[in-house]
């Protein structure tokens, strides 16, 4: 099991290291793989490779939240007759974080289906944070590590009722993310955190793999700025698909372009579809 945190000093803000994280976690089994499959690996698998930030997209089917990819169901293994629960994907994180208490899981939360509603978050908020808040770190403010080590980072990007969430801790508040599906526009937006801080996210997931790298991802990573009060997100993933090829092709051509760039320090949270040890080494060297 590698470890990311364990070697850092308790002092470094999260936002300052460079964490390996996967874009749709779950999709490893599910249906509609052509067009959804963005993961080869479960969870766990992920979590021994070295993943730390997950990508988890849900639905609400009576007191049970869902894995999905929008329209596709995740499964938990390649039978695909049991649906992925966020129950057993919790379990994953639990087992890990109890091995390994100097780690830490960033947990990006967003409803995929359904009605969007403020509703969702306040029962996932019932269902899994309510008397295991010990478990979670649930504040608006970017952590350094001694306040975040053995624990989940909540990264959530749901919206909810002001007169609801008042009083309650909801972790880092996402949920102002500008959707940035377009074909076309290579901008990319902030998103404003608690107080004087913010984070500012790159998921260009229409753009061709060339273009998105070098109009958007690599200009970013360039002047994107990482330190106590600003986080950079960086997808390394693109939802376009080459006629009759399914996305492994175009994560395949992205992965390439991102192992050909130096990373430098403190550039951000990377989310990718099938990582591979060649891209771990460039986190954890």
């Amino acid at each position: 099991m590698k470890s990311l945190f364990s070697v850092l000093s308790d002092y470094v803000y999260l936002s300052e290291v460079n964490v390996p994280g996967t874009h749709d976690s779950c999709t490893a089994y599910c249906t509609m793989e052509n067009m959804c499959r963005c993961q080869s690996l479960t969870v766990k698998e992920q979590l021994a490779l070295g993943i730390r930030l997950f990508d988890i997209r849900l639905y609400r089917s009576g007191k049970d939240f869902y894995l999905c990819h929008s329209l596709a169901d995740c499964f938990a293994d390649s039978a695909k007759k049991q649906k992925l629960t966020f129950d057993d994907v919790i379990s994953d994180f639990r087992e890990f974080l109890k091995a390994n208490p100097s780690e830490t899981l960033i947990v990006s939360v967003k409803q995929d289906r359904g009605i969007m509603n403020r509703w969702f978050f306040p029962s996932f908020y019932e269902r899994h944070i309510v008397g295991n808040e010990n478990e979670w770190y649930l504040e608006n403010e970017i952590p350094t590590l001694a306040q975040c080590r053995g624990k989940m980072v909540l990264m959530r990007r749901c919206k909810i009722f002001p007169w609801w969430g008042k009083g309650k801790k909801c972790g880092l508040d996402f949920s102002h993310w500008k959707d940035q599906g377009s074909k076309r526009k290579e901008k990319i937006y902030p998103v404003r955190l608690g107080g004087n801080q913010r984070a500012v996210v790159q998921d260009r997931y229409g753009l061709a793999p060339k273009r998105k790298w070098e109009k958007c991802e690599k200009p970013f990573l360039q002047k994107c700025v990482c330190d106590k009060n600003n986080i950079a997100v960086h997808f390394i993933s693109t939802a376009f698909r080459y006629k009759n090829e399914s996305l492994v092709k175009t994560a395949e051509e992205m992965n390439s372009l991102f192992k050909s760039y130096d990373l430098a320090e403190k550039k951000g949270w990377f989310l990718f579809d099938f990582p591979d040890e060649e891209i771990m080494k460039k986190f954890y060297k």
